[in-house]
């Protein structure tokens, strides 16, 4: 089954290239060799590999790979069967865990101790990756993303995965809390806070032609009179623009499920429509395709930009803990406080469910809060 063969090298060293060949019925054809500096060593590496093969006719078929597959290697493996189903958060957050300890446990062996070790790390930080301590609801997701891993390798790759341990080392952790949900975040901007990065953006996009291509002065408010996520803001494409309808498509919807395909239109309010028309103005439009995106797109920008184009400002404004995505909280505030009912907010926002609405059924008017004229004026629009 197996052979031995000496290689003499130019320097004059030799090496010993040992060989398997098989041919057995219902089995394809299989070839494996390996080169060894010891013919001794080579000689044991062939009995030791005829052994395994013998004990696991598996590996004839090419199974023998996922007998030791470690995290990160599965990991690799459902990316390249599913990652394009997904969205760009959870590529992300399954291509950081590979670079952690836990991706290097074969995933038949992964145990309550592997996953507490993680949580542990995770809250202390991994100073050596440059990555600080994350909070229990991140904590969660990273530990939903492996067990989504581990269900596919159980289900689709017909490995032994022992997830009834892993769901309870995860509620046991749930219960001590070292690992909770997500918080429902209610933080709104003040109408000083929007003045104030309204003014900011727009003085820079009007000092500084040759500079930012990012108008963020719109773009803020866009997100507000929409609704949108930031991610799905550079995903807007004009064809997809319905006037007259006053209606806009949104591909691939974050979705629970898997945004892949998930397309879904909203509702273009009036205040909306005005800011799109600036934002299709030509001198706007020529300054962001400097950038050289996709001149069919609303936003041909790159959306990581578009947030560190906010923090930086809410840096050198002092405006703490306010988040890009709570603008969308503001639009939805905004529709809720002009009686707005859920389904009609639902329109806009494109929420998964009704329960995500629920909050904004007693919304009280806030006073003052600034109207699109305001916005223009201060742009210097009107």
């Amino acid at each position: 089954m197996g052979s031995i063969t000496a290689r003499k090298g130019a320097d004059g060293s030799v090496s010993y290239r040992a060989a398997i060949r098989i041919n057995k019925k219902g089995y394809p054809a299989y070839s494996e060799s390996k080169t060894f500096h010891s013919k001794k060593v080579a000689e044991n590496w062939l009995k030791k590999r005829e052994v395994e093969i013998q004990e696991n006719p598996d590996i004839l078929l090419g199974k023998e790979q996922l007998i030791d597959l470690t995290l990160s290697d599965a990991i690799d493996k459902y990316l390249d069967e599913v990652g394009s189903e997904y969205g760009r958060t959870k590529r992300y957050s399954l291509l950081l865990i590979k670079k952690l300890p836990i991706a290097r446990n074969i995933i038949t062996k992964i145990h309550s101790i592997h996953l507490a070790e993680h949580v542990a790390l995770r809250r202390r930080g991994v100073p050596n990756l440059g990555l600080d301590s994350i909070a229990t609801s991140t904590q969660q997701h990273e530990l939903l993303h492996i067990r989504g891993v581990l269900s596919h390798a159980s289900v689709m790759w017909g490995m032994e995965v022992d997830l009834s341990s892993f769901d309870k080392a995860t509620a046991q952790l749930r219960k001590t809390r070292q690992i909770s949900s997500s918080k429902v975040r209610d933080r709104l901007p003040t109408n000083e806070e929007l003045i104030a990065l309204t003014k900011l953006f727009a003085e820079r996009w009007k000092l500084n032609k040759y500079g930012t291509k990012y108008p963020m002065h719109l773009i803020i408010w866009f997100a507000i009179f929409s609704c949108r996520r930031e991610a799905e803001l550079t995903r807007l494409w004009l064809q997809d623009y319905d006037s007259y309808h006053s209606s806009w498509k949104v591909h691939d919807l974050k979705n629970p499920n898997g945004s892949k395909g998930n397309h879904k239109s909203f509702d273009v309010l009036e205040p909306c429509k005005t800011i799109i028309e600036l934002l299709l103005d030509n001198e706007v439009r020529s300054r962001m395709l400097r950038l050289g995106y996709d001149e069919q797109l609303l936003l041909p920008l790159n959306p990581k930009s578009i947030g560190k184009e906010f923090r930086e400002a809410c840096k050198i404004l002092g405006i703490e803990d306010l988040h890009f995505h709570d603008l969308r909280h503001e639009g939805c505030t905004r529709l809720a406080e002009q009686s707005f009912t859920i389904p009609e907010i639902q329109k806009v926002s494109l929420h998964d469910s009704w329960s995500s609405l629920q909050r904004y059924v007693s919304v009280k008017s806030r006073r003052n809060v600034i109207q699109l004229e305001e916005v223009l004026r201060l742009i210097d629009e009107t």
